[in-house]
């Protein structure tokens, strides 16, 4: 049943990403990007802190500015900040695609620092999913776009997020994570845009929608994620990110007119194949005694 509750909270956190994402590519053609990142953790720090409060809690214990809870909040601020400044500039059926390497990337570092058994097959596995993000990179490509690039890094942040999420104590609450995580992201805001001198300015239109429309839905998106971390086994739970790639794939059809190529879908039927494949080998190997699978 945990396991079910899990997969339930992660395939809700991934239709709100995929809403949020929306909103920043929006929002990001006429506010400047880091206005966007301080926004989105000012609105979420004040709703996750009252939260708190009514349920009795310290918004931000002493226990969540180290350990485990300082490195999730950590990676939280670092992949937000880097999918911000890179939905700006890339497609978002490009973004989605290359978010959708997450899965692989948390087993890879399930098996090198938590010491969970992952057998040749999954490491193959993620082999090739690796081999089918640099298909919808394109490096070598004429159509290649650095700022895919930060998509990538913003993921390798996210999986560090996830990692780190099992391991804080269980003492400390979701929203106290959740607080945490924000305020983090207020700071990477204001340090971004002082480096690159971009004061904020005065949204105006439909500008006010998208922005707080990525705040509004960031809130929902964050406690669905770290409830799910936190409720069902990694192995299981992770693979339900791929539910992602029908929203914002579709999104960014409907939304932006976007195109979807060869390559894209190439790299993405790769990287959710084996990411699939990996969790199957996961599940199938747990009644032979936690063999590797």
């Amino acid at each position: 049943m945990n396991n079910l509750v899990g997969a339930l909270w992660m395939i809700m956190a991934m239709a709100c990403f995929a809403l949020v994402d929306t909103c920043i590519k929006l929002a990001t053609a006429s506010v400047p990007r880091a206005q966007v990142v301080v926004v989105m953790g000012a609105v979420g720090l004040l709703a996750f802190a009252l939260a708190a409060r009514a349920r009795g809690l310290r918004p931000m214990p002493p226990a969540i500015f180290r350990g485990p809870s300082l490195l999730r909040a950590a990676g939280e601020a670092g992949a937000t900040t880097c999918f911000v400044f890179s939905l700006s500039e890339v497609d978002l059926s490009l973004f989605t695609t290359i978010v959708q390497a997450n899965p692989l990337i948390v087993v890879l570092g399930a098996a090198l620092f938590l010491g969970e058994p992952v057998g040749w097959r999954r490491w193959a596995a993620i082999v090739l999913g690796m081999v089918g993000v640099l298909i919808v990179l394109r490096p070598t490509g004429a159509e290649f776009n650095a700022f895919a690039l930060l998509v990538f890094l913003g993921v390798l942040s996210q999986s560090i997020r996830d990692l780190a999420t099992r391991r804080v104590a269980p003492g400390i609450h979701t929203l106290q994570l959740s607080c945490g995580s924000f305020l983090a992201l207020i700071a990477a805001g204001f340090v971004i845009g002082i480096v690159q001198d971009t004061p904020p300015i005065r949204p105006e239109g439909l500008a006010w929608l998208y922005l707080f429309g990525a705040a509004g839905l960031f809130m929902p998106a964050i406690y669905a994620m770290v409830a799910a971390m936190r409720v069902g086994e990694i192995g299981f739970v992770a693979p339900f990110r791929y539910s992602r790639i029908l929203f914002g794939l579709g999104l960014g059809v409907v939304i932006f007119g976007e195109t979807l190529d060869a390559y894209t879908l190439t790299g993405a039927a790769l990287i959710v194949g084996t990411g699939l494949y990996s969790f199957w080998r996961e599940t199938r190997s747990r009644p032979a005694q936690g063999a590797p699978g």
